[in-house]
């Protein structure tokens, strides 16, 4: 078992003077029993001389395997268990041992327990019961994830205070401090939301961000990735691991990891989102103990939307998934995910920013907010959760304001849970965790639900953005090609003709295959730039209709011009075929 808090000796320390020892000769003790939230028994035991604390054992799993695991523990606290004498007399002493009364409570999964907080490695507040703890099949990598380093002042100035001014980052902040005040808050009790956007924009640097609230993986591989998990880990033990996140927040990583293929991540992403909102484990005929059940909200990172990952999987989305996994776009006016860089040169510096600091202050602002939490909560319950049902209700009267005019309305169950993050999010400026007012932080959270919204009329039959800059392009195309230089017959001459003047675009066949032709400023004055844009050629080019250059950019070059040495013959232009018009 874990070490427990230094604050609660007198109500997890068993008094060894009053257990009894096997002989003489066995260093074990018996030292209580206890019982779990369905009322299975467990037996707490002890090795004398030993500062390693040995988790409680149930009677099934001591009979499962003949006490197998058991004799391990024990060998690895320091008894020396090897013969089969000394292990059958523990087994004996246990046959003749009468029930006792219970001198304490098993707890199997982190969060709320008996009024006080369950850590791994921790208890915080004063439980109404004396807490043992026993986190059984829990993958301890995750478990061992909930730690501290640096202080909250640390903290505050070198990861939140980055993330003022940019409406992602306040969002993901509060949305990790949900699971604490789930409880305690009206609406959904699970579900997530999904970050999406174009590769290399910060998504991932976000999910790291977020979990920098509660701690960070210890091993070698997964230390620089900090709190969060990967979808290519995830769905295969995906109930064990949103136990080990119960009442905290579950972190998954670019949903491009969850499959060999779109079919497999489409099916994936819908399964386990869908899994993670029953928020309870299937009962099976394999399972030793009775299913567990959790609370979280979780958050994943994605290249596409919901929508298009299952278009491209051949999973129809409905309004069932969307209630479940809530799609954010990246802001339409940003530096990727950001809107502001601080003192940081590029999108790119801020995201190496944070991720280093990330990965060196974390943790220790998710048990502030919890300390500060329990301590409002005991003071008055009550009136902590009258603040949390006023926050709430505040966000939802701003959404329904801001969509008045729509013709369209979020769905209930997203709106809920944005209200929840919401109310979290003024919990933690409350506490002064964060350094933003709740008008700053109201603002950015309608901007992530308000982004979100046309990309939800794309499923009611209208179009969201990018489809509506591909209609754009098609139609420019189709009524000035006629006006496209043929360069077949006749090319601009190098040094004299401006390519953006001399043409409003250029069509040229090339083995067979008509190709359109359009300069960088031709092309951004007919779709713009930004997020939108750059999705619109993604897509293109995922489709074959937009060619890359071998470093993998749009704009490629071509023979274009009919005078020139070398490579002065080329332009670097946007080749686009003449096949976008069947599409």
């Amino acid at each position: 078992m874990t070490k427990k808090s230094r604050s609660l000796p007198k109500i997890t320390k068993v008094d060894l003077k009053k257990s009894k020892p096997l002989d003489h000769t066995v260093q074990v003790r018996i030292a209580g029993e206890g019982r779990d939230e369905w009322g299975k028994r467990y037996f707490k035991f002890i090795v004398q001389g030993s500062n390693i604390d040995i988790p409680p054992f149930s009677i099934e799993s001591i009979m499962y395997d003949n006490g197998k695991n058991l004799f391990i523990a024990l060998g690895n606290a320091g008894w020396n268990a090897f013969t089969l004498k000394a292990r059958n007399e523990l087994l004996s002493k246990l046959q003749n041992r009468r029930p006792r009364h219970t001198s304490f409570k098993v707890i199997t999964r982190l969060g709320w327990a008996s009024g006080a907080y369950v850590f791994p490695a921790e208890i915080i507040g004063t439980p109404n019961t004396p807490l043992e703890t026993t986190f059984r099949g829990l993958d301890y990598s995750m478990l061992g994830k909930y730690r501290t380093k640096g202080s909250l002042e640390d903290w505050r100035q070198n990861v939140a205070r980055q993330c003022v001014g940019n409406s992602r980052l306040m969002f993901a902040l509060s949305l990790s401090l949900t699971g604490p005040i789930l409880r305690l808050a009206g609406g959904p009790k699970s579900g997530g939301f999904q970050i999406w956007g174009e590769a290399e924009a910060g998504k991932t640097t976000l999910a790291m961000v977020a979990g920098s609230v509660w701690g960070c993986h210890r091993s070698e591989g997964r230390r620089d990735r900090g709190f969060i998990e990967s979808w290519n880990s995830t769905h295969g033990k995906i109930e064990l691991t949103a136990l080990a996140h119960n009442d905290g927040l579950l972190i998954l990583d670019e949903t491009k990891r969850a499959g060999r293929d779109d079919k497999e991540r489409a099916n994936v992403v819908t399964t386990v989102a869908f899994g993670l909102a029953e928020q309870t484990e299937k009962e099976r005929l394999t399972n030793k103990a009775p299913a567990r059940a959790w609370r979280c909200f979780f958050l994943s990172t994605s290249n596409l939307s919901l929508s298009e990952l299952g278009r491209r999987g051949g999973v129809v989305i409905d309004e069932a998934h969307r209630g479940r996994l809530v799609d954010i776009p990246l802001p339409r006016n940003g530096h990727g995910l950001y809107e502001e860089l601080h003192d940081f040169s590029s999108g790119e510096a801020l995201s190496n920013g944070l991720q280093r600091r990330s990965v060196n202050y974390f943790g220790t602002a998710g048990q502030e907010f919890v300390r500060k939490l329990l301590d409002e909560r005991r003071k008055d319950k009550e009136a902590l959760q009258r603040f949390i049902k006023r926050q709430r209700k505040q966000y939802l009267q701003a959404i329904n304001n801001a969509i008045r005019e729509r013709s369209i309305t979020p769905l209930k169950r997203a709106s809920d849970r944005f209200a929840t993050t919401f109310a979290a999010g003024c919990l933690a400026v409350k506490y002064q965790i964060v350094p933003w007012t709740r008008q700053k932080l109201l603002k950015a959270i309608l901007s992530c639900q308000l982004d979100q919204l046309p990309y939800d009329e794309e499923a009611e039959g209208t179009s969201s953005p990018t489809e509506e800059l591909r209609a754009k392009l098609v139609d420019y195309l189709d009524k000035h090609q006629a006006q496209f230089r043929n360069l077949n017959q006749k090319r601009p001459i190098y040094g004299r003709d401006d390519l953006d003047t001399v043409a409003p675009g250029y069509r040229i066949k090339i083995g067979g295959q008509r190709w359109l032709y359009l300069t960088a400023n031709q092309l951004k004055a007919i779709v713009g730039t930004g997020p939108n844009a750059r999705a619109l050629k993604r897509t293109l080019a995922d489709e074959k209709l937009l060619d890359k250059s071998k470093d993998g950019k749009f704009v490629v070059q071509r023979p274009v011009f009919k005078r020139g040495k070398g490579r002065e013959n080329y332009a670097r232009v946007h080749a686009i075929k003449a096949d976008i018009f069947a599409k």
